[in-house]
């Protein structure tokens, strides 16, 4: 007997690999171009440390993606994990642009819940 991933799963995995792609932009961008962000209007002003967060959560995100892609049951746990740590980033620098932030929290529920129903994996 083969075991079927729901599609809430797939698309919830795909969000966090785009996810992942993102905030590697984004910290990619944050270290390099420093008109890239309005520093006043962030919780903290320093860029090159919210670049490095970008960084360190896109890159668990992606790896957290492909792990829930293959059904692994660490995977499961760790998006659950890496949707709040997206949940998190996203309301501290919801100050510099509240719309995508939102948007992006709103997403970060639905990863939560599409993996958190699907946890018998």
């Amino acid at each position: 007997m083969t075991k079927t991933r729901s599609g809430g799963v797939t698309f919830a995995a795909l969000l966090i690999l785009i996810a992942g792609t993102l905030d590697l932009v984004w910290g990619i961008s944050a270290l390099s171009n420093r008109d890239f962000f309005r520093a006043d209007e962030l919780l903290f002003e320093s860029l090159s440390t919210w670049g490095w967060v970008y960084l360190v959560v896109g890159a668990i995100q992606l790896a957290v993606g492909f792990l829930v892609l293959t059904d692994h049951a660490l995977g499961f746990a760790l998006g659950i994990f890496g949707a709040f740590l997206s949940i998190l980033v996203n309301f501290l620098s919801i100050g510099a642009y509240p719309i995508w932030s939102c948007l992006l929290i709103g997403l970060g529920f639905f990863v939560l819940f599409a993996l958190a129903t699907n946890l018998d994996h």
